[in-house]
């Protein structure tokens, strides 16, 4: 009787040839010969089966697109096979949302407006996809007020969400009515429910929130009054979970921006690249060790970056308590974008192939180039497929046409990296990293 296997790898060969190939990167002396790389990346990687899935693997949720409006759509950035792959679309047309990796694995995604636009198409709903099972559901607690243009990210086994528009309680749904949010909320998976978190110092709209260790936020620039004046904001805030409360730094962004690319790059070293209105600027922005203390807040963070018509690397320079000085130069991108979004990856190294993901890298995904026009005018916008790679370890941007682009160009969508389910060989030309540092 001939016995049919349904799996393409031995019990724990997957992780057995993933630490094999570490070793080998890293150097075994006690190994006299390691495997070629391509060994792993052509002739075994795509042939593997994965039964659960892979961390390290990058969502691109949602957002609105120059021909289609709001997306329902979902890619994924297969980081073993270097590709992008379409996912199940969500339940509904979301831009302007937000999205953040739950405890079991699972992705959230929190508010946002659908096709009937930023007021009529408001959303408090929120869903969940599983990457076992490959499905949504939204079977799961909605905002207590619906919002869109918040930030979003998960602390602590909790999700937050930041400001963002919304209608004020009780309004019709016009315009004169929008308002922009200081308010926050903060969703519990054990108990499915959204509770009121403390009130943001200023009310933001397209900040970027990222999580800094285990016990901190920080909500990094915005829109204070996006229906009004619509000041864009060069302030970040700070929430610590411990205290409950949020605190205003003092030292301010090189420039005020809002729905820029933030990410995390160091434990208080946050990266901030573009935003609008499409500025191609770049900046390294140090958050202090001691953020509630204000008095210290000038000496303590300090942020720096060129001018829009330069295009020199900017230095951003940091004190410590021993007046010790550390650079850090980074350079401005090659084309202003604004609505885009930002997450740590491990990439490739320089001149390694996929799946060999080793190096901390921070991707700009998205955005979009031109007059922004909330009402929909997008005769003069340019929607962004190409994703920018900053590698975090050589300090120097990679060149971009070593990532592959997006299935479909889109801005005003929602980012995370968490766990993805892995589908079999690619006979595509496989990706590898040449560019230096």
């Amino acid at each position: 009787m001939r016995v049919r296997r349904n799996n393409w790898s031995e019990p724990g060969a997957a992780s057995a040839l993933l630490w094999l190939a570490i070793d080998d990167h890293k150097g075994n002396p006690r190994r006299q010969h390691a495997l070629p790389p391509a060994l792993y990346s052509d002739a075994i990687a795509p042939f593997l089966h994965f039964d659960m899935p892979l961390p390290n693997q990058l969502y691109v949720i949602g957002g609105r697109n120059q021909q289609q409006g709001p997306l329902d759509t979902v890619e994924l950035f297969d980081t073993w096979h270097g590709r992008w792959v379409t996912c199940p679309n969500m339940s509904m047309c979301r831009a302007g949302c937000g999205a953040a990796v739950l405890p079991d694995w699972c992705i959230m995604v929190t508010g946002g407006y659908d096709e009937n636009g930023i007021v009529k198409g408001l959303l408090a709903s929120c869903e969940i996809f599983n990457p076992w099972t490959q499905t949504w559901s939204s079977a799961v607690a909605p905002l207590q007020h619906a919002r869109w243009g918040h930030g979003c990210t998960s602390l602590r086994g909790l999700v937050y969400a930041v400001g963002g528009c919304s209608l004020r309680p009780g309004a019709p749904p016009r315009e004169s009515f929008m308002e922009t949010l200081k308010s926050c909320e903060v969703y519990d998976p054990a108990e499915d429910v959204w509770l009121k978190g403390a009130d943001l110092h200023m009310a933001r709209a397209g900040s970027r929130v990222v999580a800094i260790g285990e016990n901190l936020l920080a909500a990094v620039g915005g829109c204070d009054d996006v229906f009004g004046r619509a000041e864009m904001l060069p302030t970040v805030e700070i929430f610590d979970a411990i205290a409950g409360r949020w605190s205003l730094l003092d030292a301010p962004l090189s420039m005020p921006r809002t729905t820029a690319a933030v990410a995390v790059i160091e434990e208080r070293h946050i990266l901030v690249v573009g935003g609008a209105p499409s500025l191609s600027t770049s900046e390294v922005y140090r958050v202090p060790d001691s953020p509630n203390g204000a008095s210290r807040l000038d000496d303590e963070a300090t942020s720096a970056a060129d001018s829009p018509a330069s295009h020199s690397p900017a230095t951003m320079a940091v004190h410590d308590d021993t007046s010790v000085t550390v650079a850090a130069h980074i350079s401005n991108i090659s084309e202003g974008r604004m609505g885009c979004q930002a997450a740590a990856l491990k990439l490739p190294a320089p001149g390694s192939r996929y799946p060999m993901c080793t190096r901390t890298s921070v991707v700009i995904v998205g955005g979009e180039n031109g007059e922004e026009d909330w009402e929909g005018n997008q005769a003069h916008v340019r929607q962004f497929g190409s994703i920018l790679v900053y590698d975090t370890e050589g300090r120097a941007w990679r060149p971009e046409m070593e990532f592959p682009l997006m299935l479909m160009p889109r801005t005003a969508m929602a980012l995370c990296v968490g766990h993805g389910q892995i589908r079999g060989h690619s006979h595509t030309h496989r990706n590898r990293f040449r560019g230096g540092g």
